[in-house]
């Protein structure tokens, strides 16, 4: 039987961080019995790997319960994985139990090492994947939650003609949290990601395939429901309580910080949608999912003749893609088959909107009057 791959000297040199401070091993990891072990661990193992993507899943989760949504684990089995690694490596990596997760600075070494080895995994596989193009090979694609839905996107289209240059790749394709999916690709983890830019991460390229937009919104047991229309004045949008979207938050950012106005936070399109829905909080809904509750008269758009939000969807790659022409080819098909759209692929500004501009990524709500340029490709006037 053949032995498992091994991957000599990535060990070494996750362990030298962790054994070391100063250039001696620290007290109490010297006493270690695992630390004669970790010493001579000059080989890394599948198993290894497994272990270190697992204790990544929950470092970027910050919670066992959440990592183990995520990793489709039960809690015993993730435990014992946490547990192997840190007899692994000699050294414990975080803190779990009733007082909450913590992550040690061992952890944190652990933690970026793991990335750096994966990100080099990836970049290998990218430029061998260069040298011929009849192998199979696999494209990895991150999508924000609330894209697919929308009626403007055309990934599927794009997903087929790539197909039909590129037959033997093998697409693997996961909805996810905005931030997470923009991580992941700056981290080169994905190759390709779909969402709204972020200025958290300046190393990624963006491309403009479409807009979406949104309204405020409120549910049915809001007091501002049943305010007539031409009695609603834009003061009494402003002061009622708020949900917001976290991460995404740079169009009322002043809302969040304000204590009478900052209300829940959902993490998701559904979860901002469920919050809005229950009467808590107003916010905006983008308009393909606000459509069949507004049907239903479970949603009310307020005032959407001066109030709506406009965002650019892109394709995004990190600084790796250039060593990797197929992340690079489906960007173009995406730009491609967004571009078939025409003017359809942008939206109208009315009076009032917020928006994000791509050229500076301003934080301001912009005043200003209807005109037909490409929404979010300029700065407001």
């Amino acid at each position: 039987m053949l032995p498992a791959p091994a991957y000599p000297a990535v060990a070494v040199y996750v362990a030298a961080h962790i054994l070391h401070e100063g250039g001696r091993p620290t007290d109490a990891l010297r006493k270690s019995t695992d630390f004669q072990a970790m010493s001579n661990m000059s080989q890394l193992y599948d198993i290894d790997l497994k272990l270190l993507r697992c204790f990544c899943t929950i470092v970027e989760e910050k919670s066992f319960t959440a990592a183990q949504a995520a990793l489709n684990l039960s809690q015993s089995t993730l435990s014992e994985h946490l547990k192997s690694l840190e007899i692994r490596l000699g050294t414990r990596l975080c803190r779990r139990g009733p007082k909450g997760f913590k992550l040690f600075r061992e952890g944190e070494v652990v933690y970026l090492a793991a990335k750096e080895l994966f990100a080099s995994v990836e970049t290998f596989k990218q430029r061998a994947s260069n040298l011929n193009q009849s192998t199979s090979y696999e494209l990895c694609v991150g999508v924000q939650d609330g894209i697919v839905e929308n009626p403007s996107a055309r990934i599927h289209e794009a997903i087929k003609r790539f197909s039909e240059y590129y037959p033997n790749v093998r697409f693997r394709m996961e909805v996810m949290l905005g931030f997470q999916m923009t991580g992941r690709v700056a981290d080169g983890m994905m190759h390709v990601g779909i969402g709204l830019k972020s200025e958290q991460f300046p190393q990624l390229s963006y491309e403009h395939l479409f807009d979406e937009q949104g309204y405020m919104c409120c549910g049915p047991t809001h007091p501002l429901f049943n305010v007539p229309h031409e009695q609603l004045t834009r003061e009494d949008i402003e002061s009622a309580v708020y949900c917001n979207r976290g991460h995404l938050e740079y169009y009322h950012p002043e809302r969040t910080r304000h204590a009478v106005t900052c209300g829940d936070i959902g993490l998701g399109v559904q979860a901002q949608l469920a919050l809005i829905l229950s009467g808590r909080n107003i916010g905006y809904v983008l308009d393909h999912m606000a459509k069949p509750y507004i049907e239903a008269g479970t949603l009310r758009l307020l005032r959407p003749d001066i109030i709506q939000l406009i965002n650019p969807v892109t394709a995004m790659v990190g600084p790796g893609a250039a060593n990797f022409k197929l992340a690079q080819r489906f960007v173009d098909c995406l730009i491609d088959v967004h571009m078939e759209l025409g003017d359809e692929r942008y939206a109208t500004k009315p009076t009032y909107v917020a928006t994000r501009s791509m050229a500076n990524q301003d934080r301001r709500i912009h005043t200003i009057k209807a005109r037909p340029e490409p929404a979010g490709m300029k700065a407001a006037e």
